[in-house]
């Protein structure tokens, strides 16, 4: 009977480390490949579901059903590799999980423009992050856009 008191008493101390969201690891060092859902606005960067998104419909959609382009894959050695419809990069990345801030370096093979472009611009300038294993999403200096992502062929 002891052992059962004293092992419901560990229990909550062992599960509260079990925290998934903005794990470092679990995110970026992972070698899972993420896909562009949808890029948003907001107001609050910790309460961003009332955010609106900038694209339309329809580049959303081509977007979505375009699951071999607006790809970006974190490896735990701290490399990037990614890719637009007409371009790709390479790069270094680092997080810090205290203060969410995120630092991403590319180059580029190929000059992106349309949708490559916004790809690419909001993911060069992401300063921080804000995730778990199944949602990244990478915002800006200000806080007040991010670009979304979700593990390649989640939304399938």
């Amino acid at each position: 009977m002891r052992f059962w008191i004293c092992l419901l008493a560990i229990l909550p101390f062992a599960l509260c480390g079990c925290n998934q969201e903005d794990d470092i690891n679990e995110i970026f060092a992972s070698g899972q490949t993420w896909h562009w859902s949808n890029s948003y606005n907001t107001s609050n960067w910790e309460n961003d579901n009332e955010a609106n998104d900038p694209l339309n419909r329809e580049q959303m959609q081509h977007i979505n059903q375009n699951q071999n382009a607006f790809n970006i894959v974190f490896e735990e050695d701290g490399t990037v590799t990614g890719n637009g419809e007409n371009f790709s990069f390479t790069g270094t990345w680092s997080a810090n999980g205290d203060d969410h801030s995120f630092f991403i370096r590319l180059t580029t093979q190929g000059t992106p423009s349309g949708l490559d472009k916004t790809f690419y611009d909001e993911i060069s300038t992401a300063k921080f992050y804000r995730g778990s294993s199944i949602l990244l999403k990478l915002f800006n200096a200000d806080k007040n856009h991010f670009i979304q992502f979700y593990p390649l062929g989640f939304a399938d």
